[in-house]
């Protein structure tokens, strides 16, 4: 399944955050509008000490009943042009235009982000905003 195959394809990528982590590690993003889209929004990404990654998103400027997916792209800070594309979530936007939803992801899946990252919102191969994941 989809979500099998990103949690494989972070684990790959990704574990070698988790051994470095004493602490739980954070780590934000703010989402800006890319095409004029109007889709706005923040991530947080926090590790706790098992490794497990809980990832909550605020969005607004969606489409109403439309379907979006998340994405992180590793190996670059620069939006939508990482060296590995992961699918973290498909959604749809409730009557207001808005999603909000957690993550949780096996400690397989630590974003290794020290390399870069960004997150984007998508639909279908069109990236409608974007944002640097910043570790605090």
């Amino acid at each position: 399944m989809r979500s099998t195959l990103v949690l494989s394809v972070l684990a790959a990528v990704l574990v070698a955050s988790a051994a470095f982590a004493a602490k739980p590690q954070t780590a934000t993003a703010e989402l800006s509008s890319l095409a004029a889209s109007g889709i706005i929004g923040s991530a947080d990404f926090r590790a706790d000490g098992d490794g497990n990654v809980r990832v909550h998103e605020q969005l607004s400027g969606l489409t109403p009943g439309a379907e979006y997916v998340s994405v992180i792209y590793l190996a670059s800070a620069t939006c939508g042009s990482g060296a590995v594309r992961v699918e973290i979530m498909q959604f749809t936007a409730n009557n207001a235009g808005r999603a909000n939803f957690n993550v949780a992801l096996a400690p397989q899946a630590v974003p290794a982000i020290d390399g870069g990252a960004s997150i984007t919102v998508e639909q279908g191969t069109t990236q409608l905003s974007c944002g640097e994941i910043v570790v605090q």
